[in-house]
């Protein structure tokens, strides 16, 4: 099933777990399948119109319903048993997307059993054993949950060992941003304090920020945990790890947005490095504001359309002077022209990232839209609520490893480089 990135942050959702109530029953939409040279919705009922051999139309002989084991349940599907007046003894049947014949279990949840995890096979009815794992030194045998962590554990290991000795083609660019986590493991502090925690102090150590440092292609180099507002001496251990990693000479820019946190730290740590801030969020917020309002973006009137195009502008200026200019220019289209509550809303808005802009502008800084960070934190959400589960050290470290090498060669799905991983692209993009 495709994934979908939808709302704020990227953050990807499952479509296939998405349901809906219609008179007052829970309705789960199906995916859309290729069938005979066009795309159908799983499960759709196709009934033949005429009889193959002859040409003529087929006959109702008789309706039933034919029950599919699927990955949603066991399905009541009805259908009808068709025959041809013409062709002696010829009948046919209701064909069901997505299901072979007259078998009683669909693709798709056979094809779920067939790649299993650790690639394992099924005991379906034309599969050759049973799922198996190996461990070196041991016999192969079915999986179960011990044997699961213990085979973990090994990849892990092997896992971290590769991304240690990976070698990461740097173009000169790193991105650094910070994402808002609430920690768990309440009861392991109290434990090691020797005293119960009250609320409050619970709720001032929960809160941190996990602060990553990543190439353009999305291979995590390094990450640090802090408190909710730190200062930039808290983000010095992560640059200076980094410095000595790739070499101060290399890193040619640095990425992020206008956390100050960031930019202490970055002064301090690599001074000789071009400073840019990522205004991906500012432009995502002002299309935001005309889509409440219109929809989509082709229903903006012309004023409305011309005004949003300059506040776009007015984001992007790479100079302090320009965005004086465009911002006096905005001002001027506001007073003279009749335009809606979206773009006085929009310019409300403008009027503060004006500010904010022109500051860091002032400072030498460049207007950056390459947002990599939200593709990395659109997992990272993930890892920070299940690390919690990790009640060693060891555990935790070598899952990730899987993670963070999974994610480093997992293949580009569309595109022109679909089927490569961003390893075997490193350097092409930035």
């Amino acid at each position: 099933m495709q994934s979908f990135k939808i709302g704020k942050g990227n953050k990807p959702i499952n479509k296939s777990d998405a349901k809906r109530v219609e008179e007052g029953k829970i309705v789960s939409d199906l995916p859309l399948i290729p069938y005979d040279g066009e795309r159908v919705p799983l499960f759709q009922v196709r009934s033949p119109t005429r009889c193959p051999i002859c040409g003529t139309h087929l006959n109702v002989n008789k309706n039933y319903d034919r029950y599919v084991l699927s990955s949603y349940g066991v399905l009541q599907i009805p259908v009808t048993y068709w025959e041809c007046p013409s062709c002696k003894n010829y009948y046919c049947s209701d064909q069901i997307v997505g299901v072979q014949g007259s078998n009683n279990y669909s693709d798709e949840v056979k094809a779920k059993e067939y790649y299993t995890r650790n690639g394992g096979k099924t005991s379906l009815w034309n599969a050759k054993g049973i799922g198996e794992i190996w461990i070196q030194g041991e016999e192969p045998r079915a999986p179960c949950p011990a044997l699961l962590w213990r085979y973990d554990q090994l990849k892990g290991r092997v896992a971290l060992e590769k991304l240690r000795t990976e070698e990461v083609n740097f173009n000169g660019t790193l991105h650094l941003d910070g994402y808002y986590i609430k920690c768990g493991w309440r009861k392991y502090l109290e434990g090691k304090l020797g005293r119960e925690l009250n609320r409050r102090e619970w709720r001032h150590l929960r809160n941190k920020v996990i602060w990553v440092c990543s190439t353009p292609n999305k291979v995590i180099l390094d990450f640090e945990l802090t408190d909710l507002e730190p200062s930039f001496f808290q983000l010095i251990p992560l640059l200076s790890r980094i410095k000595e990693r790739l070499g101060e000479e290399e890193i040619k820019k640095v990425v992020s947005d206008e956390d100050w946190a960031i930019i202490g730290s970055v002064k301090a740590v690599l001074p000789n490095a071009v400073h840019s801030f990522c205004v991906f969020h500012q432009l995502e917020k002002l299309t935001r504001i005309y889509l409440d309002k219109f929809r989509t973006l082709d229903k903006v009137p012309y004023p409305d359309r011309e005004f949003y195009e300059l506040c776009k502008e007015l984001i992007l200026a790479e100079d302090a002077v320009n965005s004086s200019v465009i911002f006096k220019e905005l001002q001027a289209m506001l007073s003279s022209k009749k335009l809606s509550y979206a773009s006085r809303k929009a310019m409300d808005y403008l009027s503060e990232v004006y500010r904010k802009n022109r500051r860091l502008l002032e400072e030498g800084f460049t207007p950056e839209t390459n947002n990599v960070m939200e593709q990395l934190f659109s997992f990272i959400n993930d890892f920070a609520l299940r690390c919690r589960s990790f009640k060693i050290e060891d555990g935790l470290k070598n899952w990730a490893s899987n993670l963070f090498l999974l994610m480093n060669h997992r293949p580009f799905n569309t595109g022109l480089k679909r089927g490569v991983s961003p390893i075997q692209t490193s350097g092409e993009y930035g």
